[in-house]
């Protein structure tokens, strides 16, 4: 078994205007900007020849994601940007992928990780403004690994969202 998720990639035009965010602050362990996405559905112990057949069968529709409108945190620890619009994405990812998931899975809470707060309490780039717009087209199934230089994910399968 590994770990895995279901997640809409983000468009250049949304990594560049998140790279033009302040991300030198100490104390932080900030994500790479190339593993930002935003992750719909979470398999902390995945049968991926099962989860890849229950990928295939998905049929969601494309959808607009929003930004914003500033930096916040998930939890304690985690500095994000809230992602809107993608609810009924994520509901057709669970519906069709119900029979692997978790059944005591917490809500869907668009957003992309920009870091982990680990060894302070604020962070000065919580709430700066951020906005931006994206047509949601597709899905990636990323098999995740943890490795000495953190996870490394590896898209397994992509397809079109209708």
């Amino acid at each position: 078994m590994t770990r895995a998720f279901i997640a809409v990639p983000l468009p250049e035009s949304i990594r560049a205007n998140l790279l033009e965010l302040d991300r030198s602050e100490q104390g932080i362990s900030w994500s790479f900007p190339d593993r930002w996405h935003i992750t719909i559905q979470f398999f902390e112990n995945a049968d991926m020849g099962q989860l890849e057949r229950l990928f295939c069968q998905i049929e969601a529709q494309e959808a607009v994601g929003s930004l914003g409108p500033r930096v916040s945190r998930l939890g304690k620890q985690i500095l994000m940007v809230p992602v809107d619009g993608l609810s009924d994405v994520a509901e057709e990812v669970r519906t069709a992928t119900a029979s692997h998931g978790s059944h005591d899975q917490l809500p869907f809470v668009g957003h992309i990780t920009l870091g982990r707060m680990k060894e302070t309490d604020s962070a000065e780039i919580e709430g700066t403004p951020i906005e931006g717009v994206f047509r949601a087209d597709r899905l990636l199934l990323v098999e995740s690994r943890i490795d000495s230089g953190g996870h490394a994910h590896t898209v397994v399968d992509s397809r079109p969202l209708l």
